[in-house]
């Protein structure tokens, strides 16, 4: 049993999309909850939704690209809440453009939020998990970890760099007191798909194609329960949504034939 009223949980990228989501789940299982975001207001948010559970929580405005601000947040989050058990490095965001499109300003925003927001948060945290006697943490990757899609290549490098930290992290910390679960999102309704047209060259294009995404995505609440619950079973890793399995299957059937298809499908989009 995952005794989560009794643990201190760190979710970053509280604010909106999954991270929020976790944030009422966790809550209503009776949590207490560290939420992160550089959105105030999203915080805000969050911790109405939440103010009729009974678990201790507390807000802390920080970006996850900024290293000075993460290395400070675990002791603030012990000065309010003593301990820390579960860490959720959730933040992250995309953009729609082909390689040649990005610019490296584009690359360092998708590594630093993706990527060092995920390192920082395990790098500062870690000392302070292995402190407790049992401990979890839990980075969110994508089904774009799988696989290379075109018009995504920063995301796709990003995920798939959180997957093997993932799997070193959980071969390294497994027979510790740190357990890590490695996430794999498909589609979810989040505020993700706005933010990938608000940066693509054809926000048109773009926004067209997520409509149709969107058609199929996974509410956000849905997708926190099946984490959650990966999380209390202390699973290795956990595909959300049946497009994340389908995708990991297919690809490890036939990697080749799997990125030809998509070459093909990229091919007939760009007439």
């Amino acid at each position: 049993m995952f005794d989560w009223p009794n643990k201190v949980t760190v979710v970053t990228g509280a604010g909106s999309g999954i991270g929020q989501a976790l944030v009422r789940h966790i809550a209503a299982k009776g949590g207490n909850i560290a939420l992160v975001d550089v959105n105030e207001k999203g915080l805000d948010d969050t911790l109405q939704s939440i103010s009729m559970h009974p678990g201790k929580f507390s807000k802390h405005i920080a970006d996850v690209t900024n290293e000075e601000q993460i290395k400070a947040l675990p002791e603030q989050v012990v000065a309010e809440h003593k301990q820390i058990d579960v860490l959720f490095n959730n933040a992250g965001i995309t953009i729609d453009k082909t390689f040649e499109e990005h610019s490296i300003a584009d690359w360092q925003k998708i590594i630093g939020i993706n990527l060092w927001g995920v390192i920082y948060g395990c790098h500062y945290f870690l000392p302070y998990l292995l402190q407790r006697p049992e401990a979890h943490i839990a980075n969110t990757s994508s089904l774009a970890g799988f696989v290379g899609f075109p018009k995504q290549s920063s995301y796709c490098v990003t995920k798939a760099a959180v997957r093997a930290l993932n799997e070193s992290l959980y071969a390294e910390y497994k027979h510790r007191n740190v357990h890590v679960t490695s996430i794999h999102p498909g589609a979810i309704q989040t505020n993700i798909f706005n933010v990938a047209v608000e940066h693509s060259m054809d926000q048109d294009a773009s926004r067209k194609f997520f409509e149709k995404v969107k058609k199929f995505a996974m509410p956000a609440d849905k997708a926190a329960a099946i984490i959650v619950r990966a999380v209390e079973k202390k699973k290795q890793r956990v595909r959300v949504g049946k497009d994340s399995v389908l995708t990991d299957i297919v690809k490890r059937l036939i990697p080749v034939t799997f990125h030809k298809l998509l070459a093909n499908v990229f091919k007939k989009q760009a007439r």
